[in-house]
């Protein structure tokens, strides 16, 4: 079982057509991959990063930062006074993750808090034009719902591993010790997929993300 869904001839294919990264993002892959650290994959960034330059977000919220590479990619695309607020539980990628941006001279573009995103959540002040959800996947409904009214109107939330391995699309696939992360998933889909205050899809790349804009309050 591995983190992406897509057949392994499509999964090679985008790796392959899509563009490299290069610079301090590169290393940091590099280093992911040779530590086993999960960060987003190269078509999930590829996709993110079109989506983040239509938009321009002035202030982004980050729900999982695990060693920075992600808040540190988004950062290239942020508003010239935007502003990213990264939330990490774990110390050890908290530290990495610190280090990471002062090396990369983002102190000042990004703020990264220790704790768990389930508490750190319920202290968010101001409003976001971008969340990205990328922590307990059990708890996104949890998130979106204590987050949405500090969301912009337009505002985008993007949630990754939302189909988890291709578990929450086929019960066959699902071991019983992930029952409660499927069923959130699988709540959470049906919750936003229908919900009249945002506009949903589900683009089936990576381990699956999905993009729910703020219609309304």
């Amino acid at each position: 079982m591995t983190d992406n869904i897509n057949y392994n001839h499509i999964v090679k294919y985008l790796v392959k057509t899509l563009p490299d990264s290069c610079g301090f993002l590169r290393e940091l892959e590099l280093y992911a991959k040779e530590n086993n650290v999960p960060i987003i994959q190269k078509e999930v960034r590829c996709f993110l990063g079109m989506l983040m330059k239509y938009k321009a977000p002035a202030n982004v919220l980050e729900l999982g930062t695990a060693i920075g590479y992600s808040s540190l990619f988004f950062s290239d695309y942020i508003a010239p006074n935007g502003h990213i607020t990264t939330f990490e539980r774990e110390e050890e990628y908290y530290r990495i993750a610190a280090d990471n941006i002062k090396k990369a001279g983002k102190e000042d573009k990004i703020s990264i808090i220790f704790g768990d995103a389930a508490e750190n959540v319920k202290n968010v002040s101001g409003s976001f034009d971008f969340i990205f959800m990328d922590a307990n996947k059990s708890m996104y409904r949890y998130y979106f719902d204590t987050l949405f009214p500090h969301i912009n109107p337009g505002g985008i939330v993007v949630c990754d591993n939302i189909l988890y391995k291709g578990m929450v699309s086929n019960d066959d696939l699902a071991p019983r010790k992930q029952n409660t992360i499927i069923t959130g998933l699988r709540d959470f889909l049906d919750y936003i997929s229908h919900n009249p205050k945002v506009e949903t899809s589900i683009i089936p790349i990576g381990d699956g993300v999905s993009v729910s804009v703020k219609l309304c309050d």
